[in-house]
This record gives structure tokens, C-alpha cells and sequence, in this order.
């Protein structure tokens, strides 16, 4: 974890912030979270706002028919928004006495198509507002109990950055999304890059559409890494209700209560300050031999699997 009494280079500078809706936005925590610094920083200026029709895929993503503010039927397009400060914080400002005026977003649909080409146009708006850094933010669904904290993790592929900031590089190889292919194109143009991926509770992404307690935890780490004062305490709130919602829906179902209870001692386990490899591949070990008891029983076969 980044102590949040220390500047990293994430403090100064103007700095891109960017979740985007789809494949790498897991109960919609980085996008809301993203639009929730959006709303608090006051970032209102639309710098670019991508609608064109070379990049989104209209029967898979369709546009939606609803009333404007005067009552007239409007058609909303997919689309995705970079928006800045009103009066951006000058450059050297930035760098030596940098405040919220040097944050952007980019928030919005996931294009479909052309990904290269969307990014170059990303590249292009970087460079024009002089912004040298970027954070991705994005979600995940996992193994891990919405009853404890949900834990949000940084990676970058600078050593630099990870020097800075005593975070590791990713290990990940596979399929990527939008996000991933916009990190790549930010370090080719010589931005610094970290991502900061939030990892959801899987059982829980049909129980509501939004997770508030994965956006408070990306809220966290965000006001950690970039340096600014958040009043958290609605937000909060928002995730305590939820968290009890959800809690009220595994105790209607003994076979979900019985798996998220395993999530709960494996999670402890890996907390511990006293735990080694060994006592996290113990327990790892023990829950799979349950779990295979039970489904050999035929009393789990409806438990939910990532």
C-alpha cells in the first residue's frame, strides 16, 4: 500500500483517470468510481467526446430512445468522454504545487471495433493537454467474500513508476480490453502508467448492477495515490447497505452461506500476519477437499463458480 503521507510521482502532474464501461468493469466499480472523482473534482470540460459510428458496434451495443429534460424523444449513442478541469492547472504548477486542477477522466462505452485507431485518438488528446501521466482503473470478479475489505491492487510495467510506488509488475497474459490496449499506447508515447484493478465478490454481480463498496475502495486508493480530500461518508453509506443486501441473500441460501464462509477463512488466513505459504496453501487445500465432499454428496451443485 502507497502511504498516503508520502508525494509519489501519481501527485503532481496532469494525470488521466480513466475506467471505461464493458469487459474490464466488474458491477460497474471503476466506471461509477471513476464518475464519482469526476463529480467530486468538478471536471466538467468536455475535451473530446467519441461517438463515431467506426468504432462501436450498434447491434451489440445499442443506442438507447429517452426523453430529454424538455420531454422530446432523443437517441443516446454510445460514446466515450475525455473531460478536464475548466481552467486546467498550469503545466510547472502542476509538477511543484499540484492540486485537483491537473485531473482528467475518460470514461464511457468500451468501443467495439478499430481499437488501434481509438487509441491513437486518446494518444493525440494526451498529448495535446500536455498530460503526463495516467492511472487505469478497472474490476474484476473473484474468489473473495463481500463481508471483508475489498482489496484494490496497483501494477505498472514502468520500473519507475514501480520503484516509486514499491508495486509490482503484472504477470497477466491473455485476452485484454480497451484498457490494456490504451496502457500499452500511453507508455509508446512515454506517459507513465499504473493500473489499479478492484476485485468484486463474483457471487455478487447479479444481486445489484452496482457494487458502492468496490467503488469506495477504488475511491480510496484513488485519493491515496493522486493526493486530494474525499468526503467518503455517503458513499459509505451506499456500501454498508449493500453489504447487508447482499448478506440477507447468502443467509436465504445454505449452500452460498456455506461457500462464502469458506471465502471468509481462507481470506483470514491470507490477512494474517502470521501466515506463510504454507498455512495459505493448507487452507487452500482443505477448501478444495470440502468442496469436493460436498459436490461428491450432491449438496453443492448450484454454488456459484467464477
Amino acid at each position: 500500500m502507497t502511504d498516503s503521507s508520502r508525494p509519489t510521482p501519481f501527485r503532481a502532474g496532469r494525470t488521466l483517470v480513466l475506467a471505461m464501461l464493458g469487459w474490464s468493469d466488474a458491477g460497474e466499480a471503476a466506471s461509477e468510481a471513476v464518475n464519482e472523482l469526476q463529480r467530486h473534482i468538478g471536471v466538467n470540460r468536455v475535451v473530446r467526446r467519441i461517438d463515431d459510428e467506426d468504432y462501436y458496434d450498434f447491434s451489440a451495443m445499442r443506442p438507447r430512445s429517452e426523453f430529454d429534460v424538455n420531454g422530446d424523444r432523443v437517441i443516446r449513442w454510445p460514446a466515450s468522454t475525455i473531460t478536464g478541469p475548466i481552467i486546467p492547472q498550469p503545466i510547472d504548477e502542476a509538477e511543484t504545487n499540484p492540486d485537483v486542477h491537473r485531473i482528467y477522466t475518460l470514461t464511457g462505452s468500451e468501443p467495439s471495433l478499430r481499437w488501434r485507431s481509438y487509441a491513437q485518438e486518446i494518444i493525440e488528446v494526451i498529448e495535446r493537454e500536455s498530460i503526463t501521466r495516467v492511472v487505469i482503473v478497472g474490476a474484476l470478479l473473484a474468489d473473495t467474500p463481500h463481508t471483508r475489505d475489498i482489496q484494490v491492487f496497483l501494477t505498472s510495467d514502468d520500473a519507475q513508476v514501480r520503484n516509486s510506488l514499491h508495486i509490482e509488475a503484472s504477470k497477466y497474459e491473455g485476452p485484454t480490453g480497451i484498457p490494456g490496449v490504451l496502457a500499452h499506447a500511453a507508455r509508446e508515447a512515454g506517459v507513465q502508467v499504473v493500473s489499479m484493478w478492484a476485485s468484486v465478490p463474483h457471487y455478487t454481480s447479479n444481486a445489484d448492477h452496482s457494487s458502492p463498496k468496490a467503488q469506495l475502495a477504488i475511491m480510496d486508493k484513488l485519493t491515496e495515490l493522486l493526493g486530494f480530500d474525499y468526503d467518503r461518508s455517503e458513499l459509505l453509506a451506499e456500501a454498508i447497505t449493500w453489504e447487508q443486501q447482499i448478506t440477507d441473500a447468502v443467509d436465504a441460501d445454505e449452500d452460498l452461506k456455506t461457500y462464502v464462509r469458506y471465502l471468509e477463512e481462507a481470506r483470514d488466513v491470507v490477512d494474517s500476519e502470521a501466515a506463510t505459504g504454507e498455512a495459505i496453501a493448507a487452507e487452500f487445500e482443505r477448501f478444495l477437499a470440502k468442496d469436493q465432499d460436498s459436490d461428491e454428496d450432491g449438496d453443492r451443485d448450484n454454488r456459484p463458480r467464477s
